[in-house]
């Protein structure tokens, strides 16, 4: 018999009545015990004894008893849950004040909601939250865990999300009890109890995405939800243009229309255009692509209208058959049951979000193919799911650098890919954009910083002004490096300036992770119990961790594979077993959790994630530094004493089993800068001079790829051309920072020229940066043979090319500001657009050579031949070309030398 007019829960005795064998009161007692002791304590599950008294209160009893079972179970659970997750926060406590907040505040809390009805109707299965006892019990919770030192403003945080628990927490209980009310399912004619059991693991599903934003944020007392700020960002328009004589093809040419991002998606997400299934948001690190992909799905989830799924794809087995992929992915969770892309079990519209595209990898194929080949079955699958009606639709996230290089796959319309934007833009570079509801007028730093300081309990009217100088608006404008300048800023020991260093900010923070304090607060406890005995030793630790990463794919490894990597080094090795041991007895956990969690299991091992990908690259930069510092010390004790030190080979093969497994990239290459930028322009310059010879004795006898025991001649020839790489775009950055040309003795003519093409190998399409091109500054290329080179975008500024020959070479869009080519060979070179600004092009032979479009101010032209050159366009000012009529060098031969 179905009651539509609801339940009425009024308890026929007190609710702290001994009769009912249980009460908040005693609950709340077990938890102080627990929290009592939170630095070693292990909260866990609820304790046996409080499981058993619920599980056997009022069963089999009337509908309203029934009902107050199960929302007293998913109640006790959601507080149980929040204090355990939290147990970190938790200091000593005056018992005297427990008691009064138990006893009295608690008590008289319950009392007041005795007084009144309570009654469950069709609709509390649709809002659980909205039940009076869970706004009530708030206050409370609150005032128990500020009597443990939770500030008032962190307390506050937590106990606010007691509803989002609670509803998880509820329909978890009811999808694993749901026999034990059967009562409910009779006198309720609600959609939820009569709702199939696949029905109910989408609704848990969704309350689960909804709650993973009040997830702490690294170890804060708040989660994403309470300091995100809705970004913004655009999509690219497409101008037509007229065709280039120079670039021999029609230039592409966009406008840049701002848009409200959630807005933006929610639109097409509603459109269910079936011929418009994907969109895709591109982002640098910590631009906040995931954060917003982690909102948009809880919001999604909220509203009820589309199932989402939401992927994280570093956690995502690429196979062949991506339906057999998400099945398995699903079912690793455990919270849905079967596979919601295969036969029956897709009845309703689905989103999938995979978070992360940058992240997939695959054993023996670059990345960038891997998220190629994933796209490509994503649109076949799209295609069959979606032939009759609408289905099915992705959002993809990803780095910017991945989303570019396949970005010729994904052109179905201009909107399908949507860029982030920063949380502030200077007036000039706005100027850059359509933005018709003028969204980039607002500087949203400032409303993060307010929202920051409500979760912490500090004032903040705004970014501080000390923070909104030179590089840190840059830096602030960006999500996450805003936090982290947060936090550092917070802790005193940085000094802000206009030039401030990246990498001084996550070593402070480094720093402020290590020197945490709790227990007796007087001793650090891994210097009590165990052999890590300062900060360096343990950042040698974590630098480990990360070179394992960056090893496997990126983010995760697993304890074999750090253990494999500090096995040939018994200092290591013995630093990271006190570690493990350290980590058994949970005294790191303040420590690591700031940089990785636990994230599953791989084959049958424990796997360990970094937070964020960007705390990865900065300890593997700091590693690939320490071992250049290494490295440059054995050499030169080899040559102090003979039997001491590495020799030029050995010093290769230690470089090769630290950068041969994986290739550089940009984001590694801005940490590995800011790393080098730290330290003694006197040391860099001696590692710069000890990477031009190792370079040039690399090239001489090759690396001792024999050394390393690889399985096959294929793997020592990929993992050689990486770790030659890198040679090369470290000794950039060690360049940069001295500003001296690096001087390597070429063996001959062509060791340039060869190396380089061995380096940059095949272009795939015109859009897209070589990686290796872009590090070619600075170097000594005199007399060089490098005729009909690719150097499309290279940057080969402040190098010597004297004298060189660059017969036909492609410089399209290349950087060559204060180079010096002098002499050079430059015959027909195609140089359109090419950055030659103070360029020193004296007796240089220009004949025949592009030069549409390109930027030669101040650049030397004495002597230089440039008959028949093309200057259409080009800026002359500052040459002795300025006032010249160009057009007359392609007919007139006198004039062709100037």
């Amino acid at each position: 018999m179905s009651d539509t007019s609801g339940i009425l829960i009024k308890k026929p005795v007190s609710l702290l009545n001994k009769k009912i064998n249980f009460n908040f009161g005693s609950f709340f007692t077990a938890l102080t015990k627990a929290g009592a002791n939170a630095a070693v304590a292990n909260f866990g599950n609820i304790p046996e004894n409080f499981v058993e008294v619920v599980a056997s209160v009022g069963l089999g009893k009337e509908p309203g008893e029934v009902a107050w079972d199960l929302i007293l179970s998913a109640l006790i659970q959601a507080i149980w849950t929040l204090a355990a997750e939290r147990k970190d926060l938790l200091q000593d406590a005056d018992n005297k004040d427990i008691q009064t907040i138990v006893n009295y505040r608690l008590e008289q809390c319950l009392k007041k909601l005795e007084l009144q009805e309570i009654t469950i109707d069709i609709n509390f299965f649709d809002h659980p939250e909205s039940l009076v006892i869970i706004e009530e019990i708030k206050t409370p919770f609150g005032q128990w865990l500020e009597s443990f030192g939770v500030s008032s403003a962190e307390a506050k945080i937590i106990s606010n999300q007691i509803p989002s628990q609670f509803v998880y927490a509820l329909h978890k209980e009811w999808l694993k009890n749901s026999d034990k009310y059967q009562s409910l399912i009779n006198n309720l004619n609600s959609p939820f109890v009569k709702a199939t059991a696949r029905q109910q693991a989408w609704t848990i599903y969704s309350a689960w995405l909804e709650n993973q934003v009040n997830e702490r944020m690294f170890d804060e007392a708040f989660g994403l939800k309470q300091v995100y700020v809705p970004l913004r960002g655009y999509y690219k328009r497409k101008i037509k243009v007229k065709k280039s004589e120079a670039f021999g093809r029609e230039e592409d040419k966009f406008e840049q229309i701002v848009v409200d991002l959630e807005t933006e998606v929610e639109n097409w997400l509603n459109k269910a255009d079936s011929q418009d299934a994907i969109r895709v948001i591109s982002g640098s690190p910590g631009s906040g692509k995931s954060s917003f992909a982690k909102i948009f799905a809880a919001n999604q989830a909220k509203k009820g209208e589309v199932r989402v799924l939401f992927i994280p794809l570093h956690r995502f087995e690429v196979t062949d058959n991506l339906t057999n992929a998400v099945g398995n992915f699903v079912l690793s969770n455990g919270l849905i049951k079967e596979n919601p892309l295969e036969g029956n079990n897709f009845d309703s519209r689905l989103l999938i979000i995979f978070d992360g595209l940058d992240e997939l990898a695959m054993q023996g194929k670059l990345g960038a193919e891997v998220a190629k080949d994933f796209i490509l079955k994503l649109e076949r699958n799209l295609d069959n799911f979606n032939q009759r009606e609408t289905r099915l639709q992705v959002l993809i996230t990803g780095r910017d650098l991945t989303i570019q290089a396949n970005s010729s796959l994904l052109d179905n319309s201009s909107q399908q890919i949507l860029y982030v934007l920063p949380y502030f833009l200077e007036e000039n570079e706005r100027d850059n954009y359509i933005d018709e509801q003028k969204l980039l007028e607002t500087d949203q730093r400032n409303l993060w910083w307010q929202r920051y300081g409500e979760a912490k309990g500090i004032e903040y009217t705004g970014l501080p002004s000390e923070l909104d100088q030179g590089k840190l608006k840059e830096i602030t404008a960006q999500p996450l490096l805003n936090y982290l300048v947060a936090l550092s800023f917070a802790r005193g020991e940085v000094d802000f300036s206009a030039d401030s260093n990246l990498n001084s900010i996550y070593a402070d923070l480094l720093k402020a992770v290590y020197e945490r304090k709790w227990a007796d607060k007087k001793k650090h406890p891994i210097n009590q119990e165990f052999g890590i005995k300062d900060e360096e030793e343990f950042a040698e630790v974590l630098e480990e961790i990360a070179l394992a990463c960056w090893h496997g794919d990126g983010r995760t490894t697993t304890v074999s594979k750090i253990e494999k990597i500090c096995s040939d080094n018994n200092h290591l090795k013995n630093l990271f077993e006190e570690y493990q041991q350290a980590a058994e007895a949970g005294v790191t956990r303040l420590l690591t959790a700031f940089y990785f969690r636990q994230s599953g299991v791989r084959e049958q091992e424990k796997t360990f994630e970094f937070t964020h990908k960007s705390f990865g690259e900065y300890l593997t930069a700091r590693r690939i530094v320490r071992e250049l510092d290494l490295i440059h010390d054995q050499l030169e004790e080899r040559q102090n004493n003979r039997r001491k030190g590495w020799d030029e080979k050995e010093a290769l093969k230690q470089w090769a089993i630290l950068c041969g497994t994986s290739p550089l990239n940009e984001y590694l290459f801005s940490f590995i800068f800011d790393e080098i930028r730290l330290q003694e322009l006197g040391n860099v310059a001696k590692w710069q001079q000890t990477l031009c010879n190792l370079i040039s004795f690399m090239l001489g006898d090759g690396m001792p790829m024999q050394e390393l025991n690889l399985s096959n001649f294929h793997e020592e020839n990929r993992q050689a051309r990486n770790a030659e790489e890198a040679l090369l775009v470290v000794l950039n950055a060690c360049a940069r920072v001295t500003k001296k040309v690096s001087e390597i003795q070429w063996h001959s003519l062509q060791d340039f020229g060869v190396w380089i093409s061995r380096l940059r190998g095949q272009r795939s399409d015109f859009y897209n940066q070589i990686f290796c091109l872009n590090y070619l500054s600075y170097l000594d290329l005199q007399n060089c043979i490098l005729i009909h080179q690719d150097f499309y975008l290279v940057d080969l500024q402040m190098s010597n090319l004297q004298m060189s020959n660059l017969q036909m070479s492609n410089l399209q869009m290349s950087n060559l500001q204060g180079a010096n080519l002098q002499g050079a060979n430059l015959q027909r070179a195609k140089l359109p657009l090419a950055y030659l600004e103070g360029a020193n092009l004296q007796g240089a032979i220009l004949e025949g050579a592009i030069l549409e479009l390109a930027n030669l101010q101040r650049a030397n032209f004495q002597g230089a031949n440039l008959q028949g050159a093309n200057l259409q366009g080009a800026n002359v000012r500052g040459t002795i070309l300025e006032g010249q009529d160009l057009t007359k060098l392609n007919t007139d031969t006198d004039s062709s030398t100037v």
